[in-house]
């Protein structure tokens, strides 16, 4: 799950090596973001063509946490790993090509139809 102050690497193709977490959107007592949340970033690394996007805000969206995540039927799913998509206005991905698997919980369909592998 992602808190106030954690470091993650976005699972996008987008060049950005590694983000920040400011504040989880939408929600003022919240401290920790499961899987479908919107959260506020600011870019930390990216590589060497991109020095103009270091330190601007943006939007993400969590798409795997290594915390279980319960399903209807009684069965949950553990990720490896945290991941997060970042996002452009109007809920556009920043990259091209999204990575690793994700859940059919995430009710957005533009993001399910650029994964390989959905659970």
């Amino acid at each position: 799950m992602f808190q106030k102050n954690s470091f993650s690497v976005p699972s996008d193709s987008s060049g950005i090596l590694m983000v920040k977490v400011i504040q989880i959107r939408k929600c003022s007592v919240r401290k920790q973001a499961k899987i479908g949340r919107f959260l506020k970033v600011v870019v930390r690394n990216t590589k060497t063509s991109l020095n103009k996007v270091k330190k601007k805000k943006s939007r993400a969206l969590v798409i795997r946490t290594s915390h279980n995540l319960y399903t209807r039927k009684g069965k949950y799913y553990k990720f490896f790993d945290n991941a997060l998509v970042l996002l452009k206005k109007r809920m556009n991905a920043r990259g091209r090509e999204l990575y690793g698997p994700t859940s059919k919980d995430l009710k957005i369909k533009k993001f399910r139809i650029a994964y390989k592998c959905v659970f």
